[in-house]
């Protein structure tokens, strides 16, 4: 009798356990939460090579590299839980689009969505559901999309759905307003020569640019981007067609200081089989040759990987200071221009002052081609701080009079504290 009791209870706290663990919900300010702890992703989209192999290895790597959530496609496979659970036991979440994007146009559709969502909404490596990738550019159904919004809200209202939307869509971003939970477009504006996106800005400083247009089409719905780590055609446009180092550390702080709560990168680092959508491929007839392209697109983007990964390892832990709150007017630190106080991108500098107790930190970019110096001043509760730390740069700037100053190359980042530790996760 007392071990059927026993095992009641352990049934009863095992389902109670099961009932809370995965809900995902929003701070007030945008913040995504898992089990009502801050969590910023920062995901990947090919990884199907890295899902497959059983030992878990290749997914280890991914979670050394800095990635925390993983593009999931390959629901209705036949060892798609068996996925799952390694995912979740290597410590990362996923994203799954829905059975025809959960745009209901049919019954057979309904039911198989229907299926889809029963199965997987318990599973605690999933974070958010996705609609069909660039539905205004893929002519998705509209209302059809709005009937899959109110199935899965109705099945799993403890997952959000995700919108990425095509920039070349901007002006209609508004035709989605209220079907999803998040919102994103895709960004891949290197090399600049495509002159990419639908704005007149087709810099990498256009991530500015569309999480505005976002928040103008979607309200305070909270914003993300898809940020680019592969290469258009890696055959023309070789290592020019991947961007720099300081560019990718620009478009990431850029985005979260204009209000981005979460990075997914569209790539793929593992890779044995072409894979066009990733840019990993050759279209030669000959096979020799279509071999030897493809593995020259390889080597690209090997060493796209190897370059930067230090650069995702930072963002991992840089994501405890996107975590934070912005910090109250009063304690914010604030550019200073020929004596008098500059707005947030007056002089190119664009920034964003986040705060952990006493401690406030300082995201900078310089979303300009020329070299900058700026002058920041502190608040008047920091008026005793003698140095800021530069983080991940290894340096201090000695501070007099409440200011300092620093030099920016031209787009510079730079991360700013009054302490030289980085918040708790």
């Amino acid at each position: 009798m007392r071990n059927l009791l026993g095992l009641i209870v352990g049934v009863l706290l095992a389902v109670n356990g099961a009932a809370q663990t995965g809900k995902v919900a929003f701070r007030d300010d945008g913040t995504i939460l898992t089990d009502g702890k801050p969590f910023f992703p920062i995901g990947l989209y090919y990884c199907s090579e890295e899902i497959e192999d059983a030992s878990g290895k290749l997914l280890s790597r991914l979670k050394d590299i800095g990635f925390n959530t993983l593009g999931y496609y390959r629901w209705g496979q036949p060892a798609w839980q068996k996925e799952l659970d390694r995912i979740h036991q290597a410590g990362m979440k996923v994203w799954i689009r829905g059975e025809n994007g959960f745009a209901i146009d049919t019954p057979q559709i309904e039911k198989a969505a229907l299926k889809q969502v029963r199965e997987i909404r318990n599973h605690p490596a999933l974070l958010f559901w996705e609609f069909q990738d660039e539905p205004i550019l893929n002519t998705v159904s509209i209302e059809g999309s709005r009937k899959g919004y109110q199935l899965v809200k109705r099945e799993d209202p403890h997952h959000p759905l995700l919108v990425v939307e095509w920039p070349g869509a901007v002006s209609r971003f508004h035709l989605w307003k209220g079907i999803g939970d998040l919102f994103a477009t895709d960004l891949y504006p290197i090399p600049r020569s495509r002159g990419y996106g639908r704005l007149p800005n087709h810099d990498i400083t256009q991530m500015r640019d569309y999480l505005e247009a976002l928040k103008k089409a979607h309200g305070d719905r909270p914003r993300m981007l898809v940020l680019q780590a592969w290469n258009w055609e890696p055959l023309k446009y070789g290592t020019s067609g991947y961007p720099t180092l300081v560019e990718s550390r620009f478009m990431a702080y850029q985005a979260v200081i204009h209000g981005a709560k979460g990075l997914h990168y569209y790539g793929q680092v593992h890779c044995t089989r072409p894979n066009s959508a990733s840019g990993l491929w050759s279209e030669a007839k000959d096979p020799k040759v279509n071999r030897q392209e493809f593995e020259k697109c390889l080597q690209l983007n090997r060493r796209f990987w190897d370059e930067h990964k230090p650069f995702f390892q930072e963002l991992a832990r840089a994501s405890t200071i996107f975590l934070l709150r912005e910090a109250e007017p009063k304690l914010r630190i604030v550019e200073v221009k020929r004596g008098k106080q500059a707005s947030a991108t007056a002089s190119g500098i664009e920034f964003l002052t986040k705060q952990d107790g006493k401690s406030i930190y300082l995201l900078s970019v310089n979303a300009n081609a020329k070299p900058r110096t700026a002058t920041f001043q502190l608040p008047t509760s920091a008026q005793q701080v003698a140095e800021v730390h530069v983080l991940f740069e290894n340096r201090t700037i000695p501070v007099k009079n409440g200011r300092f100053s620093d030099d920016f190359q031209a787009y510079a980042t730079h991360v700013y504290a009054t302490t030289s530790a980085l918040p708790r996760p």
